[in-house]
């Protein structure tokens, strides 16, 4: 009798225990060449990542200042909204900083200061207009050959073509804001200005990155930050509103079996945060690509207020 009874102390004492543990965050962060990158074991942990966060409505940029807080990573969403002294205190050369032009916050959340994130044995790097893909336990030192083979014109890559560049490497050029092979770029950016130096984004977005793709609209403020004759804008945090109702087709991955489709998206976002993004859609897919997201037709509406200004409240109205 005693016996069981302990035994049952036991038992109810461990479920206690797990019970009241935290759960563990599925992203491990770990370290590549000195930098710290967000890895996944599978894609599966990928899109809970992504889930969890789309759907609560965080914010992105937000998260990102912690995440770099706390020294996990630095996000490059962040690090596109640091000021030079800031990104100096972090270790960051703003001139080697890749240029991934994405207005999905949720992409730049996920990439660190090198525009990489590590899903499997791979490693995706995004800069200007080429993702590569590398085998992590190779390392990086084929990018800089492709760059150097394919600026001197040795080599030729179709925009959303992907060429294997060695047994490590493999190239995938995207299409983002290009009109090439039959995708169509129907998204588009607007600025309303409050004065010189603040200014409303409005902005519809669409993109597909070899590994994710994803589509929707945002709003946020941005601020003028000068450095001599060298401008830039960051997100700064306020009232912003955003409104929409469109539709757009979902096309498969090619080599599987034809379930393209047109979907609809409405609905609306109003906070006091630095973007008050929807994202309609999304997909990742690792080995085979993700879904692809064209929009059709519909529009978004966009509002923000920056109360120390005349105006303080600037609107427009996208089409699609």
């Amino acid at each position: 009798m005693l016996l069981i009874i302990a035994s049952l102390a036991i038992s109810c004492k461990e479920e206690e225990i797990i019970s009241e543990a935290p759960e563990e965050t599925i992203e491990i962060i770990k370290r590549k060449e000195g930098k710290a990158i967000l890895h996944f074991d599978n894609i599966d942990e990928l899109q809970m990542f992504i889930k969890e966060r789309v759907n609560a409505d965080v914010d992105y940029l937000e998260e990102a200042r912690q995440f770099s807080k706390e020294g996990r990573y630095n996000p490059l969403l962040l690090v596109y909204n640091l000021e030079s002294n800031e990104a100096e205190s972090l270790g960051i050369d703003e001139k080697s900083i890749p240029t991934v032009a994405s207005d999905d916050d949720m992409l730049l959340l996920m990439l660190n200061e090198e525009g990489e994130i590590w899903i499997e044995d791979k490693i995706f790097r995004i800069d200007e207009e080429f993702v590569y893909t590398y085998t992590a336990s190779d390392g990086s030192g084929d990018i800089n050959n492709f760059i150097e083979q394919y600026n001197a014109g040795k080599l030729e890559i179709q925009p959303g073509k992907t060429i294997e560049f060695s047994k490590s490497l493999t190239v995938f050029m995207h299409e983002n804001g290009k009109d090439q092979n039959n995708y169509v770029e129907r998204s588009q950016t607007n600025y309303q200005y409050f004065s010189s130096n603040y200014r409303m984004k409005a902005r519809q977005f669409d993109g597909f990155w070899g590994f994710y793709s994803s589509i929707g609209s945002s709003t946020k403020v941005e601020k003028r930050k000068k450095f001599l004759w060298w401008t830039s804008w960051n997100t700064v945090k306020t009232d912003n509103r955003l409104e929409y109702d469109m539709s757009y087709e979902v096309r498969a991955t090619p080599g599987f079996p034809p379930v393209n489709f047109v979907a609809t998206a409405s609905g609306s976002r109003y906070c006091n945060c630095n973007n008050a993004q929807r994202t309609y859609a999304w997909s990742v897919g690792f080995p085979w690509a993700p879904e692809r997201y064209i929009p059709l037709e519909g529009e978004s509406r966009h509002w923000a207020h920056w109360y120390t200004t005349n105006p303080n409240t600037v609107s427009v109205t996208l089409q699609y």
